[in-house]
């Protein structure tokens, strides 16, 4: 019986160190079996959408990653870089422009094909947006940057009205007092 016992536990011991083996060979297949994606997102002050001296990175950007109905969203660190370990697949890479830019391009393809590749030149530029000519609700806005009031937008029209039926009664009133040949 003794006997029978240590046939098994060598067999569980044989079957241990051969999973542990077998575990320790297919972890570094694993670890290599991610790439990478990173770039950064950057002002672009002249609106080129080329990076030159001087266009500094932007932090706190959203950006997404999307591969066959996986997606993740991160911000970009302070200096705008930002970075996504990724398994080989063809990935969706867009940015949000934040209040107060506009981004030319949002949405770039980046294909990861092997494991251990790294796709990491992905740029966005962001133009910073000059003031709007609207308001916060949408009002039109004179020259002076003041909102037109609605009682000045409703006055005026009042008044192209009066001025309309004015134009109509002068113009009735004329065809009556004109002879008729």
């Amino acid at each position: 019986m003794a006997r029978q016992k240590n046939r098994i536990g060598t067999r569980i011991t044989a079957i241990s160190v051969l999973l542990l083996t077998l575990m320790a060979l297919a972890l570094p297949a694993v670890a290599q079996s991610e790439g990478q994606i990173g770039g950064i997102v950057y002002i672009d002050k002249n609106a080129n959408g080329i990076r030159e001296e001087g266009e500094e990175g932007l932090g706190d950007v959203e950006v997404t990653f999307d591969s066959g109905g996986w997606s993740t969203t991160l911000n970009t660190a302070n200096n705008g870089a930002f970075s996504l370990a990724a398994n080989p697949a063809t990935w969706a890479v867009s940015v949000k422009a934040p209040a107060g830019y506009s981004a030319p391009k949002t949405s770039v393809q980046v294909s990861i094909e092997n494991p251990g590749d790294a796709v990491t030149n992905v740029e966005f530029a962001l133009v910073p947006v000059e003031e709007s000519a609207t308001g916060d609700a949408g009002e039109v806005l004179p020259a002076g940057g003041a909102p037109i009031s609605g009682t000045v937008v409703i006055g005026g029209l009042f008044g192209v009205l009066l001025i309309g039926i004015a134009l109509v009664v002068v113009g009735q009133t004329r065809s009556k007092q004109a002879p008729h040949q």
